[in-house]
């Protein structure tokens, strides 16, 4: 019995252990609240102002009930208020002197308010016992007070940021954090503490149980120092958003317990240490945004813990190893926006827990990867490579969790499977710019389906549309540009918000447009449109954009008064339009009218109408008239383009005035007469000014160098008088400067200039002026881009984007993309298109951003003379140079600077006074295109390292005096002979001058065979003629004042009748001669 007594208490005493701990538990949470802790919050909470609606936690907080169990509060056991938690409130102000009286507090969270106030110094009276303090997104701003580095047992502090009102001056960071000895979590995200590398890691790194150091956004500067390795209990390192500038280290490889690693954006170098990816305990790692980092995938081992892998926007590259199959935990695998080339690896359908898969932007090739057993996947981006090959019929069957695919810009060919539109969760489809052809067959289950938005734009795809598309009751997103479809003219066409059916060889406008009454964007452009736009198309109160560009239109249908137009973007760009140009939308904020034959705006007050706008173009049109001062009454607008029309008058000194706000201005072609206005803005943010071809005198302004950013300045065919602009040579990032056809004179030497001014410039273009001297050394070694060697990219183009947050490696997305819009346009906008899904509306912004840049970028272009012909350069490449100092009076030898110039693609010193020998280093010009030196004094012979360059396609060095045999080499062969013509010296192919012995001379003459005879009945006559005609000319012959002033007479008769002809300036004796010669061209 005493043993069964004794078992029953074995078997129970766990029950009565429970039990206990219940008892206690109860105790510890249904204890009574202290009366003076409940005064003391209710105090506080009448101190406080926020509002009642928004409140989950204050507002519950009375007298009727123990303030214990008030959401938010936790007591201890013996009714003292240990924990409070009033985040999440709204609370926009009031006093917290009562918070600060409750002496208990081991925990408090006050985060994500708006107090808008500084950081109350009397938190220093909660030092006794707080072990937790979370300030973060509070609304607090100014400096952090001493008295939080006095809370010296804290466990977790949090003053992170992200409205970046708080920095951390005094005390610096390391008095701040030396009283931290227990301190286990550290965030500091957005608070500005701008220390260098050194300090701040030797700061931290004496929390030495610190686990979790979260800096993003702080201001940072790198290197990396080695003390951060004393933190061996680190886990979590968030440093994002911080300019390190410097490579990751190696001993990051050492934190054997870290699992979260986030460098994001921190301006990162040089190459990944391979030993960080393979840590056992690293599950996070995103080093994406870092375009100079460097580095390729390790071999992975078995036991990998990484969960999310994120390299995007990075300079890693080469194959994807086939170890990638070892990441069996990894959801989330981001090697977008890289230089991995090669096949992906069959191991990759080994990730059975992937979630999320982007390879976009690559190089990869070969067939697609096989993901079929990746159940889990959601989100598929395979776009921008060099995949090839058929899609099989059942790709990605059974991936039933598919959301989007998209895997545009590939080389994918034949039909496109069926079973793709049937997946049962896909919303996003897109299949653009391959090599898809045949026809789009019907699929089953159509009025079922998710989809949302498809793009199969940039294929070959033949016949109707399917009938399938128009049950797709979902679809708000239809892309069909670029094809060689056909739509069925029905009226059930589903309620489409986006419609883009540009080069698809329509001839009218599809009938059934007038039904989609929710239609946000249409995009008909590139079509066979003809005739009249109807004015039902300007009705529509939701339509946003609207691009009929590229057609044959005639004619746009009114009345436009009255209209409820909701136009942001208009494109009617390359018709065939006349008459009054209509404005009937204040909102909008895109128009392009260019290319046409717009002769006048209606109403004339253009500014006034649409003050909204942003991009303005309006160039080659048949405008006239002043240009109307109600242009600069538009603040936000960035690009201005009204050249080749037929503008008169001065140019509005307002429009010089508002350059704070313009990036581009350009009034070429066009008429106008009078001084640019010399009221350029200390604020000028102009990038490019171009007022080639008018009537302009004056000088040029000194106010332009105000434009720190300018990079394009065109003058060119005006009448403009005045020295070199030494003024803008701290103008730094000017890349073409064109002054040719002006009346500029004298020196171009600049005094004080240094390689750091004009490094970045390509394009000179001097020519047909009257500057005169030696061109100076100094100025031309401070042209560094054209001394570096060619290694850049040919392709690249000169441009800038029109506002600063948005470059080539940031993803496009609606705020972004407004971010330069009015606030007023910009809620308005969001209210229309709230209807759309975020991706939708993303996919057409990246759309538009990476097709046409219209919305983004502004590709320079510029007209320049090489090899003898005018050029238009509409989008002038970063690797185009080009230098044109011809016809002037320059004087002196070619400077040797000038050899140096290795990336020089074209150069052109005809028409001057140069004298000497033409350098033989002229052989370092080795991209060198276009070589003009004809109309000179150059003596000598013709160098042979001119043979050497390879791409030498145009070369004239007639009228000089060169001497010699023409050097033989491929090149040099294959020049006309009237490329040497003028150097009576010279011989040699392709001359047919002989170098060799006599040779060369022409026939010999031979003996007559017969005696002379005279004609005596003409002799007379002869006689007659000469004695007459001596009378007349000796006094021209022996007098050198009349030899000399005839000789002038008739150079200048011969001038202006044979435009063949030209002047050559050339120096003998100390003096300078001037001569005329026959034009090589």
């Amino acid at each position: 019995m005493r043993t069964t007594l004794i078992l029953w208490l074995y078997l129970l005493l766990p029950l009565f252990s429970l039990f206990n701990l219940t008892i206690t538990n109860t105790i510890a949470t249904s204890h009574q609240c202290l009366g003076h802790q409940q005064s003391l919050l209710l105090i506080l909470k009448s101190s406080l102002t926020f509002d009642p609606a928004k409140s989950n936690k204050l507002i519950h907080w009375n007298h009727t009930r123990d303030c214990c169990q008030w959401k938010g509060v936790a007591c201890s056991t013996k009714g003292n208020v240990i924990a409070l938690d009033i985040s999440h409130e709204v609370i926009t102000g009031g006093n917290l002197i009562s918070l600060f009286k409750l002496q208990y507090l081991q925990s408090l969270n006050l985060a994500y308010n708006e107090f808008h106030s500084d950081i109350h110094y009397e938190f220093q009276n909660l030092q006794t016992d707080l072990r937790h303090l979370n300030l973060s997104n509070a609304g607090f701003m100014g400096k952090i007070p001493t008295q939080i580095s006095h809370l010296n047992k804290l466990e977790t502090l949090d003053l992170s940021t992200s409205q970046h009102g708080l920095k951390l001056e005094k005390p610096n960071i390391v008095e701040f954090l030396q009283n931290f000895t227990t301190m286990k979590e550290l965030y500091l995200d957005g608070v500005a503490i701008s220390t260098k590398g050194e300090e701040w890691c030797h700061a931290v790194s004496s929390l030495k149980g610190l686990q979790v150091l979260s800096m993003s956004s702080c201001n940072l500067s790198g290197p990396l120092d080695p003390s951060l390795t004393k933190l061996q209990s680190l886990s979590v390192l968030k440093l994002d958003n911080n300019n390190l500038s410097s490579p990751v280290p190696e001993y990051l490889g050492n934190l054997s317990s870290l699992n979260t690693l986030q460098l994001r954006s921190c301006w990162l170098s040089e190459a990944f240490p391979k030993n960080v990816i393979q840590l056992p305990s690293l599950q996070f790692l995103d080093v994406s945004g870092n375009q100079g980092l460097l580095g390729s995938l390790p071999n992975f081992p078995h036991q990998s813990s990484l969960n999310y892998l994120n390299l995007s926007h990075t300079n890693f590259s080469g194959p994807i190893p086939e170890s990638i199959g070892k990441l069996n935990q990894i959801s989330t695998l981001d090697l977008s926006n890289c230089q991995f080339n090669g096949t992906v690896p069959n191991s990759m359908s080994n990730l059975i827990h992937l979630v999320h898969l982007d390879l976009s932007f690559n190089n990869l090739a070969g067939p697609l990867p096989h993901l079929n057993k990746s159940n889990a996947l959601r989100v598929l981006s395979l776009n921008h490579n060099a995949f090839n090959g058929m899609l099989p019929s059942n790709y990605l069957n059974g991936l039933l969790n598919l959301v989007s695919i998209d895997l545009g810009d590939n080389s994918l060919s034949g039909n496109v499977p069926v079973s793709l539109f049937i997946l049962p969760s896909l919303r996003l489809l897109t299949l653009a710019y391959n090599r898809f052809d045949g026809i789009l067959e019907e699929f089953p289950n159509a009025s079922s389906s998710l989809l949302e938005m498809i793009d199969l734009s940039g294929n070959n795809l033949q016949g109707p549309i399917p009938m399938s598309i128009f049950q797709l009751h979902r679809l708000n997103f239809l892309e069909l540009s670029s094809n060689n479809k056909h739509h069925h003219d029905v009226s059930s066409f589903p309620n489409l918000n986006n419609l883009l059916l540009a080069s698809c060889k329509l001839r009218i406008f599809p009938s059934f447009l007038r039904n989609l009454s929710s239609l946000l964007s249409l995009d008909l452009s590139s079509n066979q449109i003809e005739g009249i736009v109807p004015n039902w198309i300007w009705k529509s109160e939701f339509m946003t954009s609207l691009n009929l560009s590229n057609n044959f239109l005639t004619h746009l249908e009114g009345p436009f008064s009255n209209l409820s137009s909701n136009l942001f973007v208009l494109d009617l760009h390359s018709n065939q339009l006349h008459g009054p140009a209509p404005i009937f939308t204040k909102s909008i904020s895109y128009l392009d009218y260019s290319n046409n034959r717009f002769n006048s705006f209606i109403p004339a007050d253009i500014g006034n109408q649409i003050p909204f706008t942003v991009l303005l173009y309006l160039s080659n049109n048949s405008f006239y008239g002043k240009i109307h001062e109600s242009f600069c009454l538009m603040p936000y607008l960035l690009l201005l383009d009204i050249s080749d029309n037929s503008f008169s008058g001065e140019i509005p000194k307002c429009m010089a005035t508002n350059s704070s706000s313009l990036r581009v201005l350009s009034l070429a072609g066009n008429e106008l007469v009078g001084h640019v206005p010399d009221t350029f803005s200390p604020s000028c943010d102009l990038r490019f000014l171009d007022l080639n071809g008018n009537l302009l005198d004056g000088t040029i302004p000194k106010s332009l160098t105000n434009c720190q950013n300018l990079q394009v300045l065109n003058l060119r065919n005006n009448q403009l008088i005045d020295t070199f602009p030494c003024f803008l040579k701290n103008v730094s990032t000017l890349r073409v400067m064109i002054l040719r056809s002006n009346k500029f004179y004298g020196n171009i030497g600049c005094p004080n200039i240094t390689g750091n001014n004009w490094e970045m410039i390509q394009i000179v273009d001097l020519a047909s002026n009257n500057f005169s001297g030696m061109l100076p050394s100094s100025l031309l070694r401070s042209w560094k881009a054209l001394i570096q060697d060619e290694d850049r990219s040919r392709f690249g183009h000169v441009s800038f984007y029109f506002y600063d947050s948005i470059s080539t490696n940031v993803t496009v997305n609606f705020e972004l993309a407004t971010s330069f819009l009015s606030k007023g346009s910009i809620e308005k906008l969001a209210k229309i298109v709230s209807i759309e899904p975020n991706y939708t509306r993303d996919h057409l912004l990246s759309h538009d951003y990476q097709e046409n840049y219209s919305l983004r970028r502004y590709e320079d272009s510029v007209t320049i003379v090489n090899k003898g012909q005018q050029m238009k350069l509409e989008k002038i490449l970063i690797a185009f140079t080009s230098l044109d100092f011809s016809s002037n009076h320059f004087e002196g030898p070619i400077p040797e600077e000038i050899m140096s110039f290795k990336a020089l693609h074209a150069l052109n010193l005809s028409h001057n006074s140069f004298s000497g020998h033409i350098p033989s280093t002229l052989g370092n010009l080795r991209n060198l295109e276009s070589l003009d030196l004809s109309m000179n004094s150059l003596r000598g012979e013709i160098p042979t390292e001119l043979a050497s360059l390879s791409f030498l396609s145009i070369m004239n060095l007639s009228y000089n005096h060169l001497v010699g045999r023409i050097p033989t080499g491929t090149q040099i062969q294959s020049f006309e002979a009237d490329s040497f013509m003028g150097n009576e010296g010279l011989c040699g192919p392709p001359l047919t001058q002989d170098c060799g012995g006599g040779g060369g001379q022409g026939p010999s003459s031979q003996p007559s065979s017969k005696r002379s005879s005279i004609d005596w009945s003409l002799l007379s006559v002869e006689l007659g003629f000469t004695f007459g005609f001596g009378i007349i000319i000796m006094p021209v012959i022996l007098c050198k004042r009349w030899r000399l002033w005839y000789s002038k007479k008739v150079e200048d008769v011969l001038y202006k009748i044979v435009p063949q002809l030209d002047f050559v300036y050339e120096r003998r004796g100390g003096k300078r001669y001037r001569s005329l010669r026959w034009k090589p061209y």
